[in-house]
């Protein structure tokens, strides 16, 4: 819901402008063309920045973990060389510098037509490889119905399941999030409004049935690959994944820092009515952006990680970040949006029944200009804002309980 509240806000500002600039693809432009606030952009933006930052630092200390591995292989060494090989394994952060370094060049270099095209192959060797190591065990499932009917443990219900599921519920949210690429996939898609429904219910749909069936798998009985080609499939998830999310988020990044640094394009306007054929120009993301966007994560993945693979990073975005700005600003945006829509309506109309009828053709019309994605008026915004709210505020107070803990124990 949050990732379509957001497409239609970018998709709404794109059609309201007369020009064929890149309308928008940050959050900060959101803001500052929703809520007219300089100050609101800019806090928006550090938000979006400091989620960005903890995905990418988790992300670059699993890349370099994975290029660790890579590097010290035998059959690498006689291609750069014993000498080279022992000096890049004698330091415990080679790895993280190696993968950083690839993505900066990477993200800098290619186009965002280019980065699509390598992001899906990445999608097609993350379900190569999920099939190999999940079909197998899902057919020697005896009994699926029995699995879906069984009763929970013992601890459902219990404090310990209660605490465990707290703890573990950010970093879930923070694994599922995709909004932050949003406007990047509608700009990509021209801002079309049927391809970009497409690109985020299946896109968001399809990873949790893909988690549903791993943990049916496993609670089922179903036999997973040991060691060999087990440990190959599951390698491959998590390269692909990880690799995926790591230039997402650079990418989403260098396009708030875009706003800072001056790099967004000047607008070419165009007779009234006339767009542009193709949005999605042969344009890279600014070198200066996306060394900017990274230096941050490499000094946290390498004084703070402490080799637990830095879940940490994930589990502070989930708590307040996640909710925050891909559940109450969406819906802020959104219904600021709306309420301007409908504050136009009402100028221009001079009875209620024309406002209601006007109204109602902005929310039904055939045509694509003017009409919702989520659908249901401000019920479905209302519930997406509660609920980011009651999750932030579970965490404030569990929070809380354990500083004052703390501060008693220190007294």
């Amino acid at each position: 819901m949050s990732g379509l509240l957001i497409a239609e806000v970018a998709i709404n500002q794109y059609e309201s402008s007369p020009a064929s600039c890149d309308v928008p693809s940050s959050f900060k432009e959101f803001a500052d063309e929703t809520f007219q606030s300089d100050l609101a952009g800019n806090s928006i933006s550090a938000i979006s920045l400091f989620i960005n930052t903890c995905v990418l630092s988790y992300d670059l200390v699993t890349a370099g973990r994975l290029t660790n591995q890579a590097i010290t292989n035998d059959a690498i060494k006689p291609i750069v060389g014993p000498d080279v090989m022992n000096l890049i394994s004698s330091s415990d952060n080679a790895g993280l510098f190696i993968a950083a370094a690839f993505f900066v060049t990477l993200v800098s270099t290619q186009s965002g037509a280019a980065l699509s095209g390598i992001a899906s192959i990445c999608c097609m060797t993350l379900f190569a490889c999920f099939a190999g190591l999940v079909v197998p065990g899902l057919a020697t499932i005896q009994d699926p119905l029995a699995t879906f009917a069984a009763k929970g443990t013992s601890e459902f219900g219990s404090d310990v399941f209660v605490q465990d599921i707290s703890t573990f519920l950010p970093v879930l949210l923070t694994a599922m999030v995709y909004q932050n690429i949003v406007p990047t996939i509608t700009k990509m898609l021209n801002y079309d409004r049927e391809q970009t429904f497409k690109a985020i219910t299946f896109g968001s749909a399809i990873p949790m049935m893909m988690y549903i069936a791993f943990c049916f798998t496993v609670l089922g009985g179903g036999a997973l690959p040991g060691a060999g080609s087990g440990n190959m499939f599951l390698t491959g998830i998590v390269a692909s994944s990880v690799f995926g999310s790591a230039v997402s988020c650079v990418i989403s990044m260098s396009e708030e820092l875009d706003v800072f640094f001056g790099e967004v394009s000047e607008c070419e306007v165009l007779e009234e009515g006339e767009r542009p054929v193709d949005l999605n120009k042969q344009e890279t993301a600014s070198f200066l952006s996306v060394v900017a966007a990274i230096t941050v994560p490499i000094l946290a993945g390498v004084f703070f990680a402490e080799g637990d693979g830095f879940v940490k990073a994930l589990s502070v975005s989930g708590s307040y970040g996640s909710p925050l700005l891909y559940g109450v600003v969406p819906v802020a945006l959104a219904f600021t949006q709306r309420t301007a829509i409908m504050d136009e309506f009402e100028k221009n109309s001079t009875s209620m029944d024309k406002v209601k009828a006007a109204f109602d053709k902005f929310v039904n019309d055939d045509t694509d200009k003017g009409k919702q994605i989520v659908p249901g008026g401000m019920v479905p915004l209302g519930a997406l804002a509660a609920g980011s709210a009651g999750l932030m505020a579970t965490h404030l107070v569990s929070d809380l309980s354990g500083l004052a803990a703390v501060s008693s124990a220190i007294l």
